[in-house]
């Protein structure tokens, strides 16, 4: 397996990577590298991570390389996956991959009230379609999800014009360490629920199809809402699906919709359903006029 190998004085000359305030990145600094071999000059990202204890590396090692390893399989234009394992002054503590410098984070685009509601649509569908095609890779069937699924693990690569996933090292694949998911770590609205949402000694929710269409669901909730569905209590959720229902949205995707807390429904979730949705109107929760309460959360 390839290794980058770099010296820490040579990683402080790096350019760092600039994100937007609004895009979080709490596991590592991103550095762009030259890259250069005998016949190719090019750039690649290089994520060298904060936590540097042996236990954490080494999950992120593994995952990493495993990835690398199924590489062949995940071949998919949506993938942005690692090409290497970056080493500081003889100590592996990052990975490389791909740098896609002209392209801009999805949650900047899905919470952008300038971008309409059909727009945003086009993306999720984007990204429905990248996660049908992953459940289809037989080699790795039920043994690889993308499992942290948010808005922020997304990018619109500006020059292919497609929807990419980036920040792949918090997959889970051949049973790997589960990494910490913005939408099922400390979920309680799923952890009561172990057949459709298992969760391992420690409480971590174990990736599967239910939590892939769990988290696209909250993806679509909140492109719709321009909120934060995750945090919502019980009552509220209903509450904006009776809004839905009496802003005409079809009874078959409030069936899909409620059937995430539903524990003896599996989550499924077709295309055409959001086909489906009316995109001149307004479902935003300022519109739908749901109160808060103590526990919420709206940005």
């Amino acid at each position: 397996m390839k290794v980058v190998s770099i010296s820490k004085r040579k990683l402080k000359k790096l350019p760092t990577l600039q994100l937007s305030h609004k895009v979080f990145n709490t596991e590592g600094q991103l550095y762009i590298y030259d890259e250069k071999n005998k016949w190719n000059h090019y750039n690649e990202l290089l994520k060298i991570y904060y936590n540097q204890s042996d236990a954490y590396l080494a999950d992120k090692i593994y995952i990493i390389s495993q990835l690398i390893a199924s590489s062949k399989y995940l071949d998919i234009p949506e993938l942005v996956l690692p090409k290497s394992l970056v080493s500081v002054d003889g100590e592996i503590n990052g990975f490389a991959m791909p740098y896609i410098e002209n392209n801009i984070n999805l949650s900047l685009l899905l919470k952008n009230p300038k971008v309409n509601i059909k727009q945003k649509l086009e993306y999720l569908k984007e990204i429905l379609s990248l996660l049908e095609k992953i459940g289809k890779i037989k080699q790795l069937e039920d043994k690889f999800f993308l499992g942290d699924i948010h808005e922020g693990n997304f990018i619109l690569d500006i020059d292919e014009q497609i929807i990419k996933a980036v920040d792949l090292d918090s997959s889970y694949i051949n049973n790997s360490s589960i990494s910490v998911s913005k939408y099922l770590t400390f979920n309680s609205k799923i952890t009561n629920n172990p057949i459709k949402y298992p969760h391992d000694e420690e409480g971590r929710a174990i990736p599967n199809k239910n939590t892939t269409m769990l988290c696209f669901i909250y993806m679509l909730l909140n492109s719709l809402s321009s909120s934060e569905v995750s945090y919502w209590s019980m009552n509220e959720f209903y509450n904006y699906l009776y809004f839905l229902e009496k802003s005409g949205i079809s009874k078959e995707l409030l069936t899909v919709i409620n059937d995430i807390y539903t524990p003896t429904q599996s989550n499924d979730f077709d295309a055409s359903l959001l086909d489906s949705i009316d995109t001149s109107k307004n479902y935003t929760l300022t519109r739908a006029h749901i109160k808060r309460t103590d526990n919420t959360y709206y940005e």
